[in-house]
């Protein structure tokens, strides 16, 4: 008989203490935190542009280098007016001068000055991409007049970046509390306020693309973009 109490005296310490332990537990989860991200993503269109012309000509000495290169930009100039019209802004860059010697008999170069390159950049900026993106095409075509000249771009940008992004983080945590009631409800309890809200990067895409990055992306090689934003929302859950 003693073992008999003795045993129910085990039993009932132990079911008295595992309610004692359970309650706070439950209390514990219930004041956790639900995490969750957000998402939303919108196609934009580029509405400004910048395309960059480096010119390279060779003289006997500098001024003929300099001016054989003034020429060029000067054709340069008269083909990005006639695509883009008179008002399309234009800036030329820095200007540099470079000798090359000649060589001797045994393959060295001597004091000699064999010709002179004269290098001169012009930026080209509009508001007309698509006419931008086939002056381009136009420009390497003037190496097949003799003109020496590479391209760096076009490069395609976003001016009102703000008030897309602005509207990205609304849907974004419209779609992330959305997210959480479903994960609440499905769980039977009830969502609360709103603990803490991270924004992450934002990420300029081309159309379909996968691409990621810590630091964020900005595409400039096409005019149609995607941006996407992603923030994490912390709500309680409860009351």
């Amino acid at each position: 008989m003693k073992n008999i109490l003795v045993s129910f005296s085990v039993v009932f310490g132990l079911l008295v203490a595992a309610t004692i332990i359970s309650k706070p537990w439950v209390t514990i989860q219930h004041a956790e935190p639900i995490m969750v991200k957000g998402y939303a993503e919108r196609e934009v269109t580029a509405d400004q542009g910048s395309l960059t012309v480096k010119i390279s000509e060779k003289g006997a000495d500098n001024g003929e280098a300099y001016k054989n290169a003034g020429d060029s930009i000067k054709t340069v100039r008269e083909l990005v007016t006639k695509v883009l019209g008179e008002d399309v802004e234009m800036v030329e860059l820095s200007s540099s001068l470079s000798e090359t010697k000649k060589l001797n008999e045994k393959g060295n170069r001597t004091n000699e000055v064999e010709y002179v390159t004269a290098t001169r950049s012009l930026r080209v900026n509009s508001p007309n991409v698509n006419d931008l993106e086939s002056l381009s095409r136009k420009l390497y075509d003037l190496n097949g007049n003799g003109i020496r000249l590479t391209l760096n771009g076009p490069d395609f940008f976003v001016s009102q970046l703000d008030e897309v992004k602005i509207d990205l983080m609304k849907r974004a945590t419209q779609n992330g509390r959305d997210r959480a009631e479903i994960m609440a409800k499905s769980s039977g309890e009830k969502l609360g306020s709103l603990v803490s809200a991270r924004q992450g990067v934002i990420q300029i895409t081309k159309p379909n693309s996968t691409r990621t990055s810590s630091y964020g992306i900005y595409d400039t090689e096409t005019i149609e973009k995607v941006v996407k934003l992603v923030v994490t929302l912390e709500f309680k859950i409860g009351k």
